[in-house]
């Protein structure tokens, strides 16, 4: 079975382009990581997830490329990947390349997968940008490396992935401080407020991949496309961190979004 997978309209028209925003279907593994997980971890199947990549590889067309992952840790760390790597690679929340016949790889369970590229000069990146990356800079940080590694930010696109969206993204006072220039992306969380022990607790709904895409919009880059689907409120189509501890799991998988550059 070829995964099934969504396209941005704006990077499918450059020829030479591969990407893809995966969910959990069209793998292999089993259980809580049915079935497309790619991400290496708790109790996952080594062997599925080398088969769920190169099932991933070949539905963008680059079935020879490497699927690249980083250690992802939530930070704003880019780094530039001229050649491919074993293993799960370096900590880092992002790369940029200019290499051909690689597909860098972002995983994500709710936060905002973002691909990039600029098509006149042929880099391309993708980053993880969950809140702590995206108040720390993961986005800006990708595009400067762009920029230091050749491209134009007038030439850059970007496309914003499946993630959590407002509805079912609730957070706390150190999110809303952390995000003065978004105030009006938060709403107090439509649940009755929380006993924490100490008095009330009170919660935030987070339009992330709004602010997202402003954060994309204010680094002056005209081309973006925003979220198309909500990962939490799809459970058999996408992998979603919130939804596997509100149901009391114990593991979740993670999803794929690619982009890489066939030779041609």
């Amino acid at each position: 079975m070829t995964p099934p997978h969504l396209k941005a309209q704006h990077l499918n028209d450059i020829p030479w382009l591969a990407h893809g925003f995966f969910g959990r279907k069209g793998g292999i593994s089993e259980g809580e990581f049915s079935s497309l997980n790619i991400t290496k971890k708790e109790l996952a199947c080594a062997n599925s997830v080398n088969e769920n990549r190169k099932r991933i590889a070949v539905a963008v067309g680059m079935e020879a490329a490497p699927v690249l992952l980083t250690n992802q840790k939530h930070t704003n760390t880019v780094i530039v990947i001229d050649k491919p790597f074993s293993g799960d690679g370096p900590i880092a929340d992002a790369m940029v390349t200019k290499q051909k016949n690689i597909l860098i790889c972002m995983q994500t369970a709710d936060c905002v997968p973002v691909l990039f590229v600029d098509p006149i000069n042929q880099i391309i990146g993708g980053a993880h940008a969950g809140w702590r990356g995206l108040a720390t800079g993961i986005l800006q940080n990708t595009i400067q490396t762009m920029i230091d590694l050749g491209a134009k930010r007038e030439h850059i696109k970007a496309a914003i992935g499946p993630c959590a969206w407002a509805e079912s993204y609730e957070v706390g006072a150190d999110v809303v401080e952390a995000f003065p220039q978004f105030n009006d992306l938060f709403k107090q969380w439509h649940a009755p407020t929380k006993a924490n022990g100490m008095g009330i607790l009170k919660t935030f709904s987070f339009d992330l991949p709004t602010a997202a895409l402003r954060t994309l919009q204010v680094e002056k880059l005209t081309k973006v496309s925003s979220s198309p689907v909500n990962t939490y409120t799809h459970e058999e189509d996408f992998f979603s961190f919130r939804r596997s501890t509100h149901q009391g799991k114990n593991h979740f998988g993670g999803q794929a979004s690619v982009i890489g550059m066939r030779d041609i």
